[in-house]
């Protein structure tokens, strides 16, 4: 499937849930000619998010080949991810940092400390390189760097330094998954605040704003996203319910007004 003359170097992360505990998974393949066993590596983290693991878990494998690579006489490396986050978005990096770390529409980029770490490592390989995708867990290798991501979110003594999840209190939406970027119409819409975290400073401040929405005809919080919200609205508190009027623009959702709705502050 490769060049059988590479070093592949597969990689995976994983975090339980998500965010929560997290675990990266490498497997160091060696070229056909070389008589080394393949080489495991479980790392398992505090407290981060998938995004996160997966980056992380490619950066060590680059820093695995910039310090390894000569001393095992590599003449090329393929760094194979499962990871559509970090594949789509690899190429993008550099020019994230010559932006400020913020798209057009101003809407801040996510996990960029260890974007700028993968950049500055990437930057120091001697050894030609490449970054593939291939579809997690369709091969017995694939299952096995899968295994090991899991594994070491099992078992984390590690800290993610640069995750930095912000203030925040439980979500009262019955839904596993993390939330997801709203899709603004400009409408209301009544939500409950449970993660705030800020990005810049002064007067390019902004913050992230995770959010039950209520669903006023069933009684219940039904969803979770997020949006953003600048320094002219008013500030909004945790584990506080407000009708949000929201703008229409689909690439930076903000919260452009917020009225306080004090009934259902402590309705479970």
């Amino acid at each position: 499937m490769y060049d059988y003359n590479a070093l592949k170097i597969y990689t995976d992360g994983s975090a339980i849930p998500n965010p929560g505990k997290g675990g990266i998974g490498i497997i160091i393949e060696f070229p056909d000619s070389s008589n080394s066993d393949n080489l495991e590596i479980s790392e398992g983290y505090m407290h981060t998010t998938n995004n996160r693991m997966e980056l992380i878990a490619c950066i060590t494998a680059i820093q695995w080949l910039r310090t390894n690579g000569s001393s095992q006489k590599i003449t090329r490396a393929i760094i194979i991810t499962d990871s559509d986050y970090v594949y789509s978005n690899y190429k993008n990096a550099q020019y994230w940092k010559e932006d400020g770390w913020k798209n057009q529409d101003g809407k801040p980029y996510e996990n960029k400390d260890i974007w700028d770490t993968f950049l500055k490592e990437r930057y120091k390989i001697r050894t030609p390189n490449e970054i593939k995708w291939e579809k997690g867990k369709t091969r017995p290798i694939l299952l096995r760097v899968d295994a090991l991501a899991k594994q070491g979110a099992k078992n984390p003594i590690k800290t993610d330094y640069g995750y930095q999840p912000g203030k925040f209190t439980a979500t009262r939406s019955a839904s596993k998954k993390a939330a997801t970027m709203f899709i603004p119409n400009n409408e209301e819409l009544i939500i409950r605040v449970f993660a705030k975290k800020i990005y810049g400073k002064n007067q390019n401040e902004m913050y992230k704003i995770t959010f039950d929405v209520y669903d006023e005809i069933q009684g219940i919080y039904t969803k979770k996203f997020f949006a953003y919200q600048g320094k002219e609205c008013i500030t909004l508190k945790r584990n506080n319910c407000y009708r949000a009027k929201m703008n229409g623009n689909l690439k930076l959702p903000l919260i452009l007004e917020a009225e306080a709705v004090e009934y259902l502050k402590n309705k479970p």
